[in-house]
């Protein structure tokens, strides 16, 4: 099988012919072959990421590549602009405008050669007063520009399983308010919060539709960070994400198409919820002490129509581990989830940026060895 075959069979909880083998990589990782700098890699070079991350994980390291890609803006949304630019040596500020019909909402962001992309203030100051503003983002998803999504997809070919992304309400309202609002706004404001979430429903539903007529890919990733039990509660979970994870899945079973749901840190609480809403997939399901998950219990629990992806601790194994805890991690996760089919390896959340590259390699090759049927 080729690697986007691999992956698509797991995630249809089947058995491929061996388990996948995923790396778990944003950029972190990818930066550090492309540059080692993230303001050449983000600001000046503009390299794409999906690029970047099949030629780190499949061509470098030989895993099976796990790729998600999202739309280019409509030609009719809200024109924007990039403004108050300084740059040194280290580090890129600038400020970036959303011109609504509405009025104006802006955002400053910093880039450092040793981090990614950071908000320093976020476009939502006062979600009441710019409610309209807000709403005004919400169009036009029938429209969205394609062309990178369908020449990123010829480009990748059989490398990589590539899938749709689509933020849940919160992880969008998280971009939008920042994670401190964003919680305080979830509990200050439910009415009117619950009204931008059942616009943001609407829009993304549309959004997926769109883009799985007239596309080809492989599946839907809903991102779910922000709805990690790190995060938020279980009773948040059920009350602003339920009903959103229902419409996606609803449309992408509309095209057989699976959908899989990505929650970092700790998130055995919200597992429940999550395969209510019918996803197809639970990602990254990290370990202790990071996260919560006993994957031997989830797969038990849920292994008979979930897909399960991950397991691997990115900061106590990968990251500051040696080649013998990763091996040791990769067999203990083949063991508690392999039997049956239905499994992805991978970390519980991205590779960190100076994971040694040792470990990298490592955690490939033990993975092709254990994880043959």
């Amino acid at each position: 099988m080729t690697a986007k075959e691999r992956i698509t069979t797991a995630l249809r909880n089947c058995m491929p012919d061996r388990v996948p083998v995923t790396l778990g990589l944003s950029e972190m990782v990818p930066v550090r072959y492309f540059g080692n700098d993230y303001i050449s890699f983000m600001w000046k070079n503009k390299i794409p990421l999906w690029k970047a991350r099949v030629e780190t994980e499949h061509d470098r390291f030989g895993a099976d590549s796990f790729i998600h890609l999202s739309p280019n803006p409509s030609p009719y949304d809200p024109p924007t602009e990039i403004c108050n630019v300084k740059e040194t040596v280290k580090t890129v500020t600038y400020t970036k405008i959303i011109y609504t019909s509405k009025g104006n909402l802006s955002a400053d962001l910093f880039i450092g050669r040793r981090s990614p992309v950071s908000f320093l203030s976020h476009y939502v100051k006062d979600p009441e007063s710019e409610r309209d503003k807000i709403l005004d983002l919400l169009k036009h998803p029938d429209s969205k520009d394609l062309e990178e999504i369908t020449n990123a997809y010829a480009d990748i070919g059989p490398r990589a399983h590539v899938g749709l992304w689509i933020p849940t309400p919160i992880d969008w309202w998280d971009e939008m308010r920042g994670t401190q609002a964003m919680i305080m706004d979830l509990l200050d404001y439910p009415e009117l919060v619950t009204t931008l979430f059942q616009a943001y429903t609407e829009y993304a539903m549309s959004l997926t539709d769109y883009v799985l007529t007239n596309t080809v890919l492989d599946s839907v990733g809903l991102g779910g960070s922000s709805t990690s039990m790190s995060v938020i509660s279980p009773d948040l979970h059920r009350k602003y994400s339920l009903v959103f994870g229902k419409a996606i899945c609803r449309v992408a079973h509309k095209y057989d198409i699976p959908v899989q749901y990505h929650m970092c840190g700790r998130s055995r609480k919200a597992l429940p919820i999550t395969a209510e809403m019918g996803v197809d997939g639970f990602d990254a399901l990290e370990s202790p002490p990071t996260g919560d998950v006993d994957l031997a219990e989830v797969k038990k629990v849920f292994g008979d129509r979930v897909s399960l992806r991950g397991n691997v601790n990115s900061i106590t194994v990968m990251l500051n581990g040696n080649t013998a805890d990763v091996e040791k991690e990769v067999m203990r996760c083949m063991n508690a989830a392999k039997d049956g089919g239905g499994y992805i390896l991978g970390v519980g959340d991205q590779t960190p940026y100076d994971t040694p590259e040792e470990n990298l390699f490592c955690f490939v090759e033990a993975g092709k060895r254990y994880g043959v049927y």
